[in-house]
């Protein structure tokens, strides 16, 4: 049964899995008041305090808390502790679910980072919404700007929220398009989104727009992640790549021996800063591809937290103005 937006009651409950890493309690607590306030009423699963070896619980407890809350007909958010690692691993279990079980309802999924692989798959395979967002078990969760959590609440309420990189244009590393593009905008982190190469739940990024992000990738890394992509065919096709935050992402310090007879060191080449490296990994990707390329969405790991619906119709022009056209989650909810 469907029912608009509009029709939810002020207080609803959402659903809290832990699909990655384990969650730590005191910054979940936090993060589970602030919820509180803004009129969630959080309903955490009993797996999400567990712990399996790096993750938050066994792959079947997780796999499990996952698709119990998504055919659960109390909620029809669903809302990620924190990320970290491990919701790929996920992945074929949820598909002997979804067989055993069949397709949930249609609800939305919100969280961002090792969620990424959760929204490609919720989005393909079983038509949900996906909204990137803060998860209230990272530490600056309590403390993310108004502006920006007030846009999370909105659009998770189905609202026409007014995130902060409305008014940001962005800047171009290559030629902008001849005319303003209108595609869907998929994505998220690029360390999650290129481990998807070369599996059965990588989707095409045919006439679309990529928007990637991530924290704490020496340059080599962004590098050899974007090369994996582009020598998979990943962009082939798309429309336009948008970067949001590279948070903590910088050059190595490579040192050698200064001379033969002392072990003195010297630094081994220059080192870069970041504009200078996203002008050599990104600028020319999008001249060989022959796709066009922006930077400076106010978008990922910090220290911007502001909301992304992805699968949705954006519009961006020539100037660098990226506006939210349609998307599904304003107009119906499961």
């Amino acid at each position: 049964m469907t029912k608009l937006i509009s029709e939810t009651p002020t207080r609803f409950p959402v659903g809290i899995i832990a699909a990655s890493s384990p969650v730590p309690q005191v910054e979940f607590a936090r993060g589970l008041e602030r919820l509180r306030k803004s009129g969630f009423i959080p309903i955490v699963h009993e797996q999400v305090p567990k712990q399996h070896f790096i993750f938050a619980g066994s792959d079947e407890e997780r796999a499990g808390a996952l698709y119990s809350y998504a055919k659960d007909p109390r909620f029809y958010v669903l809302w990620a502790a924190r990320g970290g690692y491990g919701a790929q691993r996920l992945l074929p279990l949820l598909d002997n679910l979804t067989r055993q079980h069949g397709v949930p309802p249609k609800k939305l999924l919100v969280g961002y980072s090792d969620v990424t692989v959760l929204h490609e798959y919720a989005r393909s395979r079983w038509g949900w919404s996906t909204l990137h967002a803060a998860m209230p078990a990272e530490s600056q969760f309590k403390q993310i700007d108004s502006e920006a959590y007030h846009s999370i609440v909105d659009y998770i309420r189905g609202k026409a929220a007014i995130p902060p990189w409305v008014r940001i244009p962005l800047t171009w590393l290559t030629n902008p398009p001849a005319k303003t593009l209108t595609a869907n905008i998929i994505g998220g982190n690029l360390s999650l989104w290129s481990s998807l190469a070369g599996t059965p739940y990588a989707q095409s990024g045919h006439d679309k727009i990529i928007f990637l992000e991530d924290v704490g990738e020496p340059f080599y890394r962004i590098d050899r992640m974007m090369i994996q992509l582009e020598q998979a065919g990943a962009f082939d096709g798309v429309a336009a790549i948008i970067l949001g935050d590279f948070t903590d992402c910088r050059d190595e310090k490579n040192t050698c021996l200064e001379s033969e007879d002392s072990d003195a060191r010297r630094p081994l080449r220059q080192t870069f800063a970041q504009e200078q490296a996203f002008e050599e990994i990104f600028a020319k990707l999008g001249q060989r591809i022959g796709v066009p390329i922006a930077q400076g969405l106010a978008v990922g790991h910090g220290p911007h937290f502001a909301p992304l619906p992805l699968g949705a119709t954006y519009e961006l022009s020539p100037a660098g103005a990226l506006k939210l056209v349609k998307w599904d989650w304003t107009q119906t909810a499961t």
